[in-house]
């Protein structure tokens, strides 16, 4: 009995490190850049020739990493660190054009969502290391608890 109870441990235990392993993100030197936000702003009424001035010149401003600007929609999409924000943005375009500029707001979609949190999904590979670890250290420990049950005259 206590042999099967330690091959049961030992499959858990390799079941959970092995998908730990193959779930966990690997390093990657992107992840040492700084996280970026992206804003859309509504500029309509702005003629094409303004708005594509506005687009570069925000693209010269410190902690912006990318701009565009669509005549079709007038929209001006700004791309920034988190260092910035919206706030600062809106106030620093409004300074740069006479033009009114509001934040553009998108609906959410509608429909079905995932049931799931993001957080439970993102933390799912610790869970599985967790377990690998409790599993192996529960191993080790039947293995040491059978000579000692002799030594003692328990078993």
């Amino acid at each position: 009995m206590m042999r099967k109870i330690q091959v049961l441990l030992l499959v858990l235990a390799v079941v959970c490190l092995a998908a730990w392993i193959g779930l966990r993100k690997p390093y990657s030197p992107s992840d040492d850049l700084p996280l970026v936000t992206y804003t859309a702003f509504d500029v309509k009424g702005i003629s094409t020739a303004e708005g594509e001035t506005l687009a570069q010149r925000t693209r010269q401003w410190p902690g912006i990493t990318a701009t565009t600007f669509n005549p079709a929609s007038g929209l001006l999409v700004l791309s920034y660190t988190n260092a910035l924000t919206e706030n600062a943005l809106l106030a620093k375009l409004q300074a740069n054009t006479s033009t009114p500029i509001n934040k553009k707001v998108f609906e959410k979609p509608a429909g079905p969502a995932c049931p799931v949190p993001m957080s439970l999904i993102a933390a799912f590979p610790g869970y599985l290391f967790w377990a690998g670890l409790l599993f192996m250290g529960s191993l080790v420990l039947s293995l040491f608890m059978l000579p000692m049950q002799k030594r003692l005259n328990f078993g």
